[in-house]
């Protein structure tokens, strides 16, 4: 019995998914747990896994194709079966089975036109050989998969941005040590082995020829000409780019909640003095003992997590289809992400429960997995606030657009020197502003500015972290 194989929903914000890369081949035999292609979804790129065992008898969309959430991608059975009906009433193109035979008892048409009864039966035409690397006609065969598999056959575990690097740079993935969970070879691996390669000695060089070379003759000095600065005939006025998945999914959202939530703003300046001290002294320990160094960042984190206790608003979600305000008892703090391809929120779970040691660890490490596009689902999803910092980039104060369905984000700027007046005097001080954005319809501006004191509180007073 044929089953059909349709485009899942692998995100919670995905509405289509685009199938960047089939793994197995029409007419391979696949097992439940084989991963059958890779989805670029508006987060991550995900493996899309087989439940079933039998023969991948039809892919009825191509690589690059974008597809809805429910959508025919593929069709698995017996070999032979035949699939046509159920890729027709998907839209397809029919599968490549045969037809099935007449019956050789059926009554012959009275009326059948004598041209056709003496015609010759049609012979069907070979397929047209495809190109092959070189640029010969051969017959057409399966590309490799990039990501190969190890001497025992099974299929080595690689993000695919990973196995994009290896096949542009034609490494052999089984040569590659992986760093990523259960040795998952992730882009850093590949990059690394590539440099190693370029790094390595090349053949050795000729010895120098034993009689001198005669003088190669100078040319005539000459007058340089002024250069030109006329403009090409034909220039093109601009580059196109196509909308990512990632990139349509980031407007489409924060359009929404832009001119659906009603956006106000409260901004707080804070003196971080203390904060930069007390950092100071933790990471001597750190380096010490081995542990992961303490951002500022991640003093915000854990001032935001406590704060959000005191604030349940803040840490709430507006459901106007439920008509109600879901006020969670759990804090999960999204931080945002700058990828290539645009934004990503990687979640910290139950950030008010964890130190400042594991949150620096747990933070780097979907730091670095988010821009490998190698994060699972549950890894940037559920986050019940939210915080974004451009604070490295100079930018002294900003306002971030509510990422739904939070109720508030926090911008976060840049550490800077500046006077400030203590007991009557002008002394240098250290002071960042930070600017919450809120959800009217939930967090009303007394509770927002109670908030941000409560925060303010913390990374003056930063000692109040580690009780």
């Amino acid at each position: 019995m044929a089953i059909p194989i349709e485009m899942p929903k692998l995100s919670d914000t995905m509405e289509e998914g685009v199938l960047s890369a089939w793994l197995v081949d029409e007419g391979e035999e696949v097992s439940a747990g084989d991963v059958l292609a890779q989805v670029e979804t508006d987060k991550a790129t995900m493996d899309l896994e087989a439940f079933d065992e039998g023969v991948l008898l039809k892919q009825v969309i191509g690589e690059g194709d974008a597809v809805p959430i429910g959508e025919l991608i593929a069709v698995i059975g017996e070999a032979g079966e035949d699939i046509s009906d159920l890729v027709d009433d998907a839209g397809g193109d029919g599968a490549a089975t045969a037809e099935p035979e007449a019956d050789p008892d059926a009554e012959a048409d009275p009326d059948a036109d004598a041209e056709d009864a003496s015609a010759e039966p049609e012979v069907e035409p070979e397929p047209a050989p495809e190109p092959s690397g070189d640029g010969q006609l051969s017959e057409r065969t399966p590309e490799p998969v990039p990501a190969g598999t190890d001497a025992e056959g099974r299929r080595i575990k690689a993000s695919p941005l990973a196995r994009r690097i290896a096949q542009e740079h034609d490494v052999e993935l089984a040569q590659v040590d992986g760093s990523g969970p259960e040795g998952r070879i992730v882009r850093r691996d590949v990059e690394t082995h590539v440099e190693k390669q370029e790094a390595a000695p090349e053949s050795t060089p000729e010895p120098e020829p034993t009689t001198e070379p005669e003088p190669a003759p100078q040319p005539e000095p000459s007058v340089p000409e002024a250069p030109s600065y006329a403009m090409p005939d034909e220039e093109a006025a601009y580059e196109s780019e196509g909308i990512t998945q990632m990139r349509e999914t980031i407007a489409r959202r924060l359009a929404e909640s832009k001119y659906s939530a009603p956006h106000y703003y409260l901004t707080v300046d804070i003196d971080v003095e203390r904060a930069i001290e007390v950092r100071e002294d933790l990471n001597e320990l750190a380096e010490e003992q081995g542990r992961a160094k303490i951002s500022f960042n991640d003093f915000i984190t854990k001032a935001c997590a406590l704060s959000l206790h005191d604030h349940p608003y803040v840490n709430a979600a507006y459901r106007p289809d439920e008509g109600e305000i879901h006020k969670h008892n759990r804090v999960h703090i999204g931080i945002a992400v700058a990828i290539d391809e645009g934004l990503i929120t990687p979640v910290i779970r139950d950030a008010d429960r964890k130190g400042l040691s594991e949150l620096a660890r747990e933070t780097r490490a979907l730091a670095e997995r988010a821009r490998d596009r190698d994060l699972e689902p549950e890894e940037f999803e559920g986050a019940t606030f939210t915080t974004s910092n451009l604070g490295m980039f100079g930018i002294e104060e900003f306002t971030a657009i509510i990422n739904p369905p939070n109720s508030a984000i926090l911008a976060i700027g840049e550490i800077r020197d500046t006077p400030v007046v203590e007991d009557g005097e002008v002394v240098p001080g250290k002071r960042m502003k930070v600017t919450l954005s809120c959800d009217h319809r939930v967090v009303d501006g007394a509770k927002g500015a109670h908030f941000l004191d409560t925060v303010k509180s913390y990374l003056e007073e930063p000692m109040n972290l580690l009780l």
